[in-house]
This record gives C-alpha cells, sequence and structure tokens, in this order.
C-alpha cells in the first residue's frame, strides 16, 4: 500500500515539473511574441507617420500649371490644341524643360507617349515651311524593303557594279505605298538628282532600292553623296526624253525580275499555293455549284494555266520587247550624246 502511495506521489511531482516547464516556454514564448507585434506596430505607426508628413509637405509646397495629353499619341502624330489640357502639380515634378501649349500646338511629338505625359522642347519637332517647288512624286523603279509600310521613312540609294553605294534620297517620308509604286515629296533639286541616278543606273547597269530607318524621329537624317553625272546631267539635256526612257527600261528590269521569280516556281510549289487557295475558299463558302461551273474555267486551271503557259508566253515576249526596245532607247540616246554638236 505504501509502494503504491509512493508511486502516485512520484507521478504527481513529474507532472508538475513538466508542467511548470511547459508554462515557463509559453511565457518565454509569449513574451517574444508581444514584443515582435509591438515592434512591428510601432514600425509601421513609423512608416505611416512619415508617409504622412510627406504628403502633408507636398501639399504645403507650391504648385504650378502645366500642359499635358490628354490622350496616348504615337512618335510622328501631329498635336492639336484638342489633344492637349493643362493640370495643377507640385513644382518639384516638373521638369526645367517643360514647354506650354503656345510651343506644343502645331508640331510632332519624336516618341510615344501616355496620357497625362508633361512634354519638353527635346520630344518635339517642326514639320517646318512647305516649299514653293515641293511635288508629289511616285516611283515604281526603286527595289523597296518587303516590310516597308506607309509613313515610314527611307533613304533611296544606288548601287553600281563595282559595289560603290550612295545615298540619292535622304530620309523621305512614304506618303504612300501600293504594289510596290512608292510616293514621295520632292523638291526640284531632289527630283533632278533621282532624275540623273535614273539615267545613271540605266546606263550603268546600277540598281535602286530603299532603306528603312529604325526609329526615324530619334535618328538625323543621312547625308546625301551621290555626285550626279556630269556626262548624264548632258545627256539629259540633249535628249529631255532619256529619264522617261530609263525609267521604263528600269521598270521593265524589276518586272522581268518578277516573271523570272514565277517563272522559278516548282510544279509542287504551285499545286501547293492552288491547294491552300482552293482549300481557304471552301473554308469561306465560296463554293462553285456544278451549273456555274459549266462552260467555265475553275479557279486552279486558271492558275495552272496562267502559271504554265502565260508567265512564261508572257515572260519570252516581255523579254524580247525588252531586248528590242533596249536596243533601240540605248542606241537613241548613246546616238544623241555622240551627234550633238559641241555647240549645243
Amino acid at each position: 500500500m505504501s509502494k503504491i502511495r509512493f508511486r502516485q506521489k512520484q507521478l504527481l511531482l513529474s507532472a508538475s515539473i513538466g508542467g511548470a516547464i511547459v508554462l515557463f516556454l509559453c511565457v518565454v514564448a509569449g513574451y517574444f511574441i508581444i514584443d515582435y507585434i509591438q515592434g512591428r506596430y510601432v514600425e509601421r505607426t513609423v512608416q505611416l507617420e512619415q508617409q504622412l508628413q510627406d504628403t502633408q509637405k507636398k501639399l504645403n509646397e507650391d504648385k504650378m500649371r502645366v500642359t499635358v495629353l490628354n490622350d496616348n499619341h504615337k512618335a510622328g502624330d501631329l498635336i492639336t490644341e484638342s489633344d492637349v489640357t493643362s493640370l495643377v502639380v507640385p513644382v518639384s515634378t516638373v521638369p526645367q524643360n517643360t514647354v506650354e501649349q503656345a510651343e506644343i500646338v502645331g508640331k510632332r511629338i519624336k516618341i510615344d507617349l501616355q496620357k497625362n505625359s508633361m512634354i519638353t522642347n527635346a520630344m518635339l519637332f517642326e514639320d517646318g515651311i512647305t516649299p514653293k517647288d515641293l511635288r508629289n512624286q511616285e516611283f515604281s523603279l526603286v527595289r523597296l524593303p518587303l516590310k516597308l509600310k506607309k509613313d515610314e521613312f527611307v533613304d533611296v540609294r544606288i548601287r553600281f557594279a563595282t559595289g560603290q553605294d550612295y545615298i540619292v534620297l535622304s530620309k523621305k517620308k512614304v506618303e504612300d505605298l501600293n504594289n510596290g509604286t512608292i510616293w514621295y515629296e520632292m523638291s526640284e533639286k531632289e527630283i533632278l538628282t533621282m532624275s540623273s541616278a535614273i539615267v545613271d543606273a540605266y546606263i550603268n547597269d546600277a540598281s535602286i532600292y530603299a532603306l528603312s530607318y529604325v526609329d526615324p524621329y530619334m535618328q538625323d537624317a543621312a547625308i546625301t553623296n551621290y555626285p550626279s553625272n556630269a556626262k548624264v546631267l548632258d545627256l539629259i539635256e540633249s535628249n529631255p526624253n532619256i529619264v522617261g526612257i530609263a525609267t521604263s527600261a528600269l521598270e521593265r528590269q524589276v518586272r522581268a525580275k518578277l516573271e523570272q521569280d514565277l517563272k522559278s516556281m516548282s510544279d509542287e510549289d504551285r499545286q501547293k499555293y492552288i491547294s491552300g487557295r482552293n482549300t481557304t475558299e471552301l473554308n469561306s463558302g465560296e463554293y462553285i455549284t456544278e451549273t456555274e461551273g459549266q462552260g467555265k474555267t475553275t479557279n486552279a486551271q486558271q492558275d495552272n494555266s496562267l502559271m504554265n503557259d502565260g508567265t512564261s508566253g508572257v515572260n519570252q515576249q516581255d523579254m524580247n520587247g525588252n531586248s528590242s526596245n533596249s536596243n533601240s532607247d540605248s542606241g537613241s540616246i548613246f546616238k544623241d550624246s555622240n551627234t550633238r554638236e559641241p555647240g549645243q
């Protein structure tokens, strides 16, 4: 009986000691947790007070009215009165070179700008006064980049067979673009320089091509370095029609290259193209009925006839015609140039 009581006392003592230890650990852990929470509270309170002080400082500091954009705009956009508005902002947030509305309206921006953006002088440029001799000019002989789009800027260059490469027109805006024909606004000097380059390319078997700018509103225009050939200028003076002859010849060369590319297509590529187009027409609901098909040629048959027969026939005829026309034109060119009297 005494042994049982002794064991119970030992168990009670052990339980008491264990409970005291657990209680002590809980008190210590609770102390650290409360201390951490208090520290975070104090830190957060200090941050809020600092933010309140900063906000109060901004509210109390001087303010000024500035002109900002009321919508998003792309590089090259012309800014009008309806595109700008005014806001009151702290002086500390306003750049020193910010411009007023009167200096913004009528100018273009060099970079993309977001709504409520303040505008500085470095972001603007002017088109300038339109020269009296500015004209719209179209060309279909210039070899253009595949990804060229309207309103982009290009340099028109001429490359000779010797590898020499010159800039004929610098940073010309693509006013319009349609099926390989490009439109520029050109001054009288640029028109004459381009005419010289066309004749030069025709006589010396050179190529005229265009290269687009990466960031046109930030990049300066390249320096024009094409030297107009004195013989070419003399030839233009002796035969005013030479520019038209050279232009036609270069256009024929571009067309001949296109015909050659079409002719170089394999039968397998033609069939893939025809099959793909027919599949697209069927998917879009463009069905050819049996009645409509009688007495008519299907699109696939037309494509085959155009690519197999028409291309080679037209190409051959065009090449023959070009050869005769080029010979006759070249003969007339050099005849006029060689037979001109010194006093003329």
